[in-house]
């Protein structure tokens, strides 16, 4: 089945969600679960109890998680299938794995309360001059997103050169790819060095070292983000427009190589800015703690009317920065993304739904053949038909613009037998119907042979 091509995604995501709250579960900078605890609570045994109670819980959802994503393997709808796992992962990285991180979180706010746990002053605390110096520093030269911008206009130039009317919508999708990887630069690459500057102690040179070092990791992860989505861009299209022979599986192993290492690299700034903070730190008698827990909702979203940033650093998961909800450029930033998922995906759900629950008809009069079937509407003349034969078996090398399944293919698709087609068949419904026109091919069958057979004996009378 063709649906276990979409198990790498869903393992990829179970293992990213299940790190992702796992990496809560660890102390950082005394903030434990987005809440700010002083020295010695952290060894507080009911605060320890919660960690391990938090472990449990997190294993219980991942079970969860992996029960609800198993059905994307066995649905016999393979665009079904694809619509659940899309429903899926929203549902589970957007609010299911937060959910024991609010619960641990408003949990241990109140265990904070009832013993007095405050630290520190609650404000913000000034930077010193020389940390201030290094808000603009960009550790990765500005060149070097030449790399991956200059990867991503070979695809640009594949689709204008060997230009063709079946992929006319494949340079439209690169100049559309080439915009989401600049803004993949100029949001997330500049973005994550023009975060507010931390102050950990009043030591300088730990700040500047801390600082320094936070810029730098962040700036090669997102580097390395550009980087692979911008060689998957290339061989994507290197595969379209048969400039190499190779199957589009090999694409599906790139894409899912590609998320792996863009994964691994997050993991490994995370934990390497935690482990130079708590070697750092743990040496140094001048630590800054400040309490701003009032300006983390549940521990995770940021509103502070007194901190002039849009961007802040999170305190949960593996971003790089979160929004301040108190500003407008924040409020833009974090609920647009929503907004524009909305947009996209709510009437790709429904019209992707109808194309799966409906089944193409043709329609033959004496004058023309038309086939109805949503967004692949196709109508030629009687007069263009050259020839017309059954075979029993028929095979694409590319869909240009189309829908394939297991089940049926529909849509333009280019044989090595026949070059351009259109295609309206049930694959696993033999006889196929090949009509040559004066420009193209037209393949077409029906659900059972006798079905076929009756269109067929009408299109040999038109002949």
């Amino acid at each position: 089945m063709k649906n276990f091509i979409l198990m790498p995604a869903f393992i990829m995501i179970t293992i990213v969600v299940y790190f992702t709250m796992k990496s809560a579960a660890k102390p950082r900078r005394n903030i434990l679960f987005g809440v700010t605890l002083p020295t010695e609570a952290l060894s507080n045994d009911a605060v320890l109890k919660m960690i391990d109670d938090y472990k449990r819980i997190i294993n219980i959802f991942t079970l969860v998680i992996i029960l609800t994503g198993l059905p994307i393997a066995f649905i016999n709808k393979e665009l079904l299938s694809v619509l659940y796992l899309l429903t899926w992962s929203l549902v589970t990285a957007e609010w299911l794995v937060r959910q024991p991180y609010i619960y641990m979180n408003r949990k241990l706010k109140k265990l904070k309360k009832d013993n007095e746990w405050f630290i520190g002053e609650k404000r913000v605390v000034s930077m010193d001059t020389k940390i201030s110096r290094l808000k603009d520093k960009m550790p990765i030269p500005n060149k070097y997103i030449l790399i991956p911008f200059g990867i991503s206009l070979i695809p640009l130039i594949i689709s204008i050169v060997k230009y063709d009317e079946d992929l006319k919508y494949a340079t439209f999708i690169a100049v559309i790819l080439m915009a989401v990887l600049a803004l993949l630069y100029f949001i997330g690459f500049r973005g994550s060095n023009k975060l507010r500057i931390k102050v950990y102690s009043k030591n300088s040179d730990i700040n500047y070292i801390l600082n320094k070092e936070e810029k730098y990791l962040n700036s090669i992860a997102w580097f390395i983000t550009s980087l692979t989505s911008s060689i998957i861009f290339l061989f994507t299209y290197l595969v379209i427009y048969e400039v190499i022979n190779v199957s589009y599986n090999v694409i599906t192993i790139i894409a899912i190589l590609g998320a792996i290492v863009t994964f691994v690299v997050y993991i490994y700034t995370n934990n390497r800015i935690k482990s130079l903070e708590e070697e750092l730190l743990k040496i140094d008698k001048e630590v800054i703690y400040t309490d701003d827990d009032e300006y983390w909702i549940d521990g995770y979203k940021y509103y502070n009317e007194n901190d002039y940033n849009s961007k802040v650093n999170p305190r949960f998961g593996f971003n790089t920065y979160t929004y301040n909800l108190a500003t407008k450029k924040g409020k833009i930033s974090y609920y647009s993304g929503f907004i524009i998922c909305a947009v996209i995906f709510i009437p790709s759900f429904f019209y992707s739904l109808s194309m799966e629950l409906t089944d193409h008809k043709i329609n033959i009069s004496n004058e023309s053949i038309s086939i109805d079937y949503p967004s692949y509407d196709y109508e030629f003349s009687v007069n263009d038909i050259e020839d017309i034969k059954l075979v029993d078996e028929v095979s694409f090398k590319l869909r240009t613009n189309g829908i394939g399944t297991d089940e049926y293919c529909r849509g333009n698709f280019r044989s090595r037998e026949y070059g351009k087609c259109r295609v309206y068949i049930y694959n696993n419904s033999k006889p196929y119907i090949i009509v040559k026109l004066k420009n193209n091919y037209f393949i077409y069958n029906e659900k059972t042979k006798d079905e076929t057979m009756d269109v067929y004996n009408q299109l040999i009378e038109k002949l």
